[in-house]
């Protein structure tokens, strides 16, 4: 692997050195990765869209390249709002951005949205995590100590290396249309066949109660200004599951003050195994504000 040179650039963002990748040229766009999601699930949409866009992908601590989180560090809706900002500082992006969360990080687009009003022209929620009711059974704090220990067990165990590959596999099955680049398929087995991955993806998960809870404060103090667009994934075949889904998306929308989009048939990961669709979404609405102006 390491004759592959990694794409894009690091830049040391709140003392740890984050990856960060850029392509094409025009409006700034920029794609937040889903829970345990990586720059390379973005690479066949940026293809898509770098001709027109100037498309940026960062990997979160832990995940993709990006150095992890200390111990005991606990993910929050602050640091990652001051993450975006170092970012889009790091490369020198003064105009307002597209946000494109998908999955958890619309939470992070959310809050962006939010307290940055003047950073951002528009916020797109890929099949977002929309929780009513946001849960913490236990102090954050020992449910970030049990994802360490959680994670140290993993390690132990030694699994094989093409554990976490086939898990990405299930994730994101039926995969982008042609499949994984060889390329795609190298750094896939390299992040996650690491160890650095299985605990940056259940010290996020640990967090997940605490983050819709401080997004639900920011709710209240910080009203959302910027058009947004909520895209949900439906499936062909609808079971209570899928109907309660798109119940709850449209109730995120109205709660956005959004347009609702939902796409059928469309799984989850719709942005790495439908791209084409993902960015004609992109592309309409980046067309709607542009008249908006």
């Amino acid at each position: 692997m390491a004759q592959v040179q990694p794409p894009g650039t690091f830049h040391t963002i709140a003392g740890l050195r984050t990856h960060v990748v850029v392509d094409g040229e025009g409006p700034p766009l920029l794609f937040l990765a889903a829970l345990g999601g990586n720059w390379f699930d973005f690479d066949q949409v940026t293809e898509i869209l770098s001709d027109r866009w100037t498309v940026i992908r960062y990997d979160r601590p832990g995940y993709g390249l990006s150095d992890s989180l200390p111990a005991g560090q606990i993910p929050s809706i602050a640091d990652e709002v001051d993450r975006i900002d170092a970012v889009l500082d790091a490369l020198g992006i003064t105009e307002p951005v597209l946000l494109a969360g998908h999955s958890l990080a619309s939470l992070y687009a959310e809050a962006y949205a939010r307290s940055r009003p003047d950073r951002v022209a528009g916020v797109i929620m890929l099949d977002g995590s929309y929780v009513m009711l946001p849960l913490q059974l236990v102090p954050p704090s020992w449910s970030n100590g049990l994802a360490h220990l959680a994670a140290r067990f993993i390690k132990a165990l030694r699994l094989p290396r093409s554990a976490g590959v086939r898990g990405h596999a299930i994730a994101t099955r039926p995969g982008p249309p042609g499949g994984f680049t060889k390329t795609q398929r190298l750094w896939i087995a390299e992040v996650y066949g690491g160890s650095r991955y299985p605990r940056a993806l259940l010290v996020e998960q640990a967090a997940f109660g605490v983050l819709n809870s401080q997004l639900i404060g920011l709710r209240r103090t910080h009203p959302l200004s910027t058009p947004a667009l909520v895209v949900s994934a439906l499936p062909a075949r609808r079971t209570p599951v899928h109907v309660f889904w798109n119940w709850k998306q449209q109730r995120f929308a109205r709660l956005l003050g959004a347009e609702y989009r939902p796409l059928s048939p469309a799984r989850h990961f719709f942005v790495v195994q439908q791209p084409t669709l993902a960015a004609e979404l992109i592309d309409d609405f980046g067309a709607y504000l542009a008249v908006r102006g």
